[in-house]
């Protein structure tokens, strides 16, 4: 059965890929999906009349199924209800019962006699009843649309990702905590070790174990402190996770930041109801002080529920838990196991003297697994005995700084700090250690603050190329483990453990005088006698309520004030003396003005005003002062267009903003947005939109975004965020200056044209390498196997119709696919015809093309190289009508795929026009019986003189390649020939090079 389960019959019930597949616009917007007013209470007497409105009827109601599958697939807060699933299978019931019914019907119907006799009648009242039900289930359509969801149930288990420990002393604890859990006799246990040794990899170990997943009905994960902190988290903080991971509603809203300081008590007593009778086990990690577990909801069980939990205090397991786990440290052999794992070079350590070396380093880190593998990280690079050597001595020679049991630690970040060789990266690592614990860092902003701070290179300007110099930085921290890919896409995150200690050594740093003091819930700032000499600040995810008057902050130049919702103003005076600021983040908080001290920050670059929702005026004598800033992001605060006045910032190049409406007089949405300011920036790289909403967005509105950023000489970035967390990538100037590459994405070729005639390069020729991606979405990812290996490639996908500035593009391209067009015919149409540079082709589910080449008096496409053909349902030949020699003449790759009318591969006379072709792919061409016609082997010419390789798969009516049996085959080296039950007869006698066959 078709999907959607409602068949195509006789040509009277509608195709379901065709019902299914359409979706009704109004139907989906309206509340009524059925109107019952519309249907036909009587039917006809005439069993035909009535097979037209079942048609009618079971159409619509296809319909609305798909609609509300839809609806399904894009809601991924709650499950599909049972009643909406006992709809679906009675619309697929009653869909295979018409057309068994109708096919039934057609056969009968032949007969003579079928129309006098009782089976008639019986047709027609059966065929009445199935309406009805059709009906019914129609206006049953118009309740369920409220009835479709229910709440999802949480998951048994959330898999944590991260590494996965298998060595032999921790499996046997493992094995060992596993056997506890099965246990009638201890409900509590402790996992007890210190910094680095695997706490946290045991538990996730467990989370994800399948025992664990037979065992509970529910685990839950909470962490309970940060790294950093003496004492745990809050009990609302606490409670909120547990709310998050039962999915439980408080006070009618399933937010678990509806859980406060005031409701804590009931919130507690709805957990403790949610978990009462059910088999559960509690993962508390990193527990820091005795924690009351009644508080948080978690009642008293004795049905099988465990709690596990991870501490580095002896004092917390002795009170908390029945069964203390002493985590072991790596033996010598996992230890040096683990060290070759993270190395990956064999090479190396085929050196004996390097090996010995490798091992007394791999001793030095006392079986730390977390040691291990950030110390192997840092040595991976070295490939010679003086580079260990080295190594081993400044290993050992560091002093030893013993703070909350974190010796070991503090060696190791200390040496591989060092050991990055280079102030500049040092610089940037550092750096990261202001970002608040856990916390995604956005890595833009991060490469922004380092550029602004002068740390990739003389010049401390926020371009381009600086950014790529960030972007090699970022890559090499990463890769030796000290940064690590965040959770989101653009996101880097520092391990807690690597954050504490970068903290311990910017202390002996000269340049690093810090005040990091975040997601401490301080309502209160420091005293303001601790600001000053510092150089940077950062109070970022706390509670602040207000900030000192004036603080004295001469060497000051980075400022993170971010995710403090409660800071609603900022003094007029605090700015004063804050003359070398370079970075500012107020994100995410409440203020609702900028002090005009600000002024005073003059060689402030980067200002980061994002999500400031009660931030709507940036007064302009601020902007005529910020003479430096190139940098600004005030996307989701209360500015919402790009102010008149910014056109001051002449050394802007990064811009976030957001676009949305405004109310005009008439209270109706309009789009003001201030389009003019764009190309006043002169020097501005890039720019992000985001849109607040696809309603409001428009080819229109793109198009004048576009020809504005085409002036700017500078441009390299245009990037338009949706609320979907779709990000497109608009214009982007990437590679080298010796080598760039402008890739553009834009809904219509005219749109395209219009920014290129704007821009630097006036005319196309000039422009010496491109991508450009013309149409839906779909042109976003090539099909060609080699299309970015071109340097000017062209994808026009599902745009209606013809484009006549597309000529101008692809007269210059190179690679060019064709996507989704339903108006084209044949490449050879007057607006197609300008491709004479085009070496790789791709056609695919244009629903109109019926030829490749067709009659003309011009040589087309000479230059082509590769073909690929797919999904054309009406394409009846490659070459038709007399056609000019040199036509396709440098063919060397042919591949046809689910042609599904297409008879002859080779028409009379083309196939010694296709001579150079060398490999043959064709798959699912059900109406081709013949590869190579007889008409074509005629004359003695040498047929497909190089063909190398021959692909045939899937095609159920081939019954022969070639009817001439001894015909050379002088290049043939592959033949694949797969499901083509009707080929019995292979002609490669002679087939000399044949070297592999394989049919199936």
């Amino acid at each position: 059965m078709a999907d959607g389960g409602i068949i195509a019959v006789g040509g009277l019930i509608a195709s379901s890929a065709s019902a299914l597949g359409t979706s009704v616009q109004a139907a989906a917007q309206s509340k009524v999906f059925w109107d019952p007013k519309k249907e036909k209470d009587d039917l006809s007497g005439n069993v035909e009349e009535i097979i037209v409105d079942l048609n009618e009827t079971v159409r619509k109601l296809g319909c609305i199924k798909k609609d509300f599958e839809n609806k399904v697939k894009r809601n991924n807060m709650k499950a599909p209800s049972e009643m909406y699933s006992e709809w679906v299978r009675l619309v697929v019931e009653i869909g295979k019962k018409v057309e068994e019914k109708r096919t039934e019907y057609d056969k009968q119907s032949k007969e003579e006699a079928f129309f006098r006799s009782s089976s008639y009648v019986d047709f027609r009242e059966a065929f009445k009843k199935m309406y009805k039900k059709v009906k019914s289930l129609g206006e049953e359509s118009n309740q369920l649309q409220h009835k479709m969801f229910v709440d999802l149930l949480p998951k048994p288990i959330m898999n944590k990702d991260g590494p996965y420990n298998n060595f032999v002393t921790h499996e046997k604890q493992i094995k060992e905590i596993l056997d506890l859990l099965g246990s009638s006799k201890v409900k509590r246990i402790g996992i007890l070790g210190t910094v680095g040794i695997g706490k946290t990899t045991m538990m996730r170990n467990l989370n994800n174990h399948e025992k664990v997943a037979k065992t509970f009905e529910i685990v839950i994960w909470l962490k309970v402190s940060t790294e950093g902190s003496k004492k745990n988290l809050t009990r609302k903080h606490l409670l909120q996770a547990i709310v998050r991971r039962l999915k439980l509603n408080i006070g009618g809203s399933s937010n678990a930041d509806e859980v406060t300081s005031t409701n804590v008590h009931g919130v507690a007593e709805r957990i403790s109801m949610e978990l009462q009778g059910k088999k559960f086990l509690l993962l508390l990690d990193d527990v820091k002080e005795c924690l009351n577990l009644t508080k948080i909801g978690i009642p008293e069980s004795n049905n099988g529920s465990k709690i596990v939990l991870t501490t580095r205090l002896r004092r917390v397991c002795r009170k908390m838990v029945e069964q203390i786990i002493n985590v072991s440290y790596l033996s010598l052999d996992e230890s040096w196991k683990m060290f070759q794992d993270v190395l990956k070079s064999s090479e190396v350590l085929g050196d004996p003297e390097i090996k010995k070396i490798a091992r007394r380093v791999c001793n030095e880190c006392s079986g730390l697994p977390l040691l291990i593998q950030k110390v192997a990280s840092t040595f991976k690079f070295k490939d010679n005995r003086t580079a260990w050597s080295d190594g081993l001595n400044n290993w050992r020679k560091w002093p030893e700084k013993d703070r909350e049991g974190i010796k070991e630690m503090y060696n190791l970040l200390k040496f591989c700090y060092d050991d990055l060789d280079d102030e500049q990266r040092q610089k940037c690592f550092l750096y990261g250690a202001l970002y608040p614990e856990g916390s995604g860092i956005n890595a833009d902003y991060l490469l922004e603050c380092w550029a602004a701070e002068n740390f990739l290179g003389n010049d401390d300007s926020i371009t381009m190329e600086s950014l790529k110099c960030g972007h090699h930085v970022l890559s090499h921290l990463k890769y030796v483990s000290l940064l690590e890919e965040g959770e989101s896409e653009n996101q880097v995150t520092m391990h807690k453990f690597i954050r504490h200690l970068a903290l311990y050594i910017a202390e002996d740093v000269p340049d690093c005088n810090y005040m990091v003091e975040t997601s401490k819930e301080l309502r209160q700032p420091p005293k303001v006698e601790s600001w000053i000499e510092k150089t940077r600040i950062s109070f970022g995810d706390n509670k602040l309520e207000q900030l000192p008057a004036s603080p004295s902050c001469s060497k000051l130049s980075t400022l993170f004030l971010q995710k403090n919702s409660s800071l609603e103003e900022i003094p007029p005076t605090f700015f004063e003396n804050m003359t070398e600021l370079r970075v500012l983040d107020v994100s995410h908080t409440g203020i609702e003005g900028l002090p005009s001290s600000l002024t005073a920050s003059k060689g402030l670059k980067v200002l980061y005003l994002n999500n400031c929702t009660n931030l709507v005026e940036f007064p302009s004598h601020i902007v005529a002062a910020l003479e430096h800033l190139e940098a600004l992001d005030i996307v989701g605060s209360g500015i919402n267009n790009i102010l008149p006045h910014m056109e001051n910032l002449t050394k802007l190049r990064r811009l976030r903003v957001s676009f949305s409406t405004s109310r005009n007089e008439n209270a109706t949405q309009e789009v003001n947005f201030n389009y003019e300011a764009i190309s006043k920036l002169s020097i501005l790289e890039e720019l992000v939109i985001n849109v607040k909403s696809r309603e409001i967005w428009s080819d229109y509105v793109e198009e004048n975004i576009m020809k504005e950023v085409a002036t700017l000489k500078e441009f390299k970035s245009l990037k338009f965020c949706f609320p979907d967390d779709k990000v497109v990538d608009v214009v982007e100037v990437i590679g080298s200056q010796k080598y760039q590459i402008l890739r553009i994405r834009a809904p219509d070729a005219t749109i395209l044209l219009s920014f290129i005639e704007r821009s630097l390069w006036r005319n196309v020729q000039d422009i010496e390498n491109f991508e450009f991606y013309i149409g839906s979405k779909r042109s976003e990812h090539p099909q060609l196997p080699d299309f970015h290996e071109h340097v000017r490639c062209v994808k026009y996908c599902e745009v209606e119709g013809r484009n006549s500035p597309i000529l101008k593009v692809l007269a210059q391209a190179v690679a060019f696919e064709l996507v989704g067009n339903n108006k084209i015919n044949q490449l050879s149409d007057s607006e197609l015809t300008n491709m004479n540079g085009i070496q790789s082709c791709l056609i695919e589910d244009c629903d109109a093309i019926e030829t490749i080449v067709g009659t003309s008096n011009s040589v087309l496409l000479p230059s082509l190289e590769h073909l690929f053909i797919k999904n054309l349902p009406k394409l009846e030949s490659i070459l038709k009508g007399p056609f000019q020699r040199g036509s396709l003449a440098k063919l060397t790759t042919l591949v046809l795929f689910g042609c599904q009318i297409l008879v002859q591969v080779f028409p009379h006379g083309s196939i010694q026009q296709l001579c150079e072709i060398q490999c043959l792919e064709i798959e699912k061409c059900d109406e081709i019986e013949e590869i190579i016609s007889e008409s074509n082997t005629r004359g003695n010419l040498p047929i497909l003189p190089k063909l190398k390789k021959m692909i045939l798969r899937d095609m159920r009516n081939l019954s022969s390649i070639c009817a001439i049996e001894t015909l050379e085959w002088p290049s043939l080296e592959e033949l694949e020939i797969f499901k083509c039950p009707d080929l019995s007869k292979l002609p490669f006698s002679n087939a000399k090079k044949l070297e592999r066959i394989d049919i199936a």
